[in-house]
């Protein structure tokens, strides 16, 4: 019975501690001078149909993809939108969603972005996202850093 146990138990500690290498690589990874994906630019805002003018972004903003299937995205949703209403811009991608699950979600929890676009993962694979949640801080049209976690975890 011992010799049954230890398997599940060592691969369990082996996953936990590639996870946590994995996941503090790549949040301490720059990624500075990595420009935006025009794709994100050329896609249309899911409200009013306008794409974004980089013109209009200030310096530093943050793109951040969530979805309405996501309780990581839930659970940073609070701290997104008193970002917002500290005057911080955020463009909202909404990653592989069901249409009606995402309006119903925005409706319920309020909306933090300035601009939303949904995606059906292109921009997703373009940007180099791993899951959802997952931000991008910007500075001058370039990826400064990209955290892989909600923000209160």
């Amino acid at each position: 019975m011992r010799k049954s146990l230890i398997i599940p138990i060592l691969g369990l500690v082996i996953l936990g501690i590639s996870t946590f290498v994995f996941l503090n690589k790549n949040e301490k990874t720059g990624n500075k001078d990595i420009a935006l994906p025009s794709s994100l630019f050329n896609t249309a805002d899911f409200y009013d149909m306008k794409t974004l003018n980089q013109k209009e972004l200030d310096d530093v903003y943050i793109v951040n993809f969530f979805a309405s299937w996501c309780k990581p995205c839930l659970a940073e949703h609070p701290l997104l939108m008193e970002l917002q209403s500290k005057g911080m811009q955020i463009i909202g991608i909404n990653f592989r969603d069901d249409e009606d699950n995402f309006i119903q979600w925005i409706n319920e929890h309020g909306n933090p972005f300035f601009h939303i676009i949904r995606d059906d993962g292109s921009i997703a694979y373009e940007m180099g996202l791993i899951g959802v949640p997952e931000t991008f801080f910007i500075e001058k049209s370039k990826i400064q850093k990209k955290s892989t976690r909600a923000f209160i975890l």
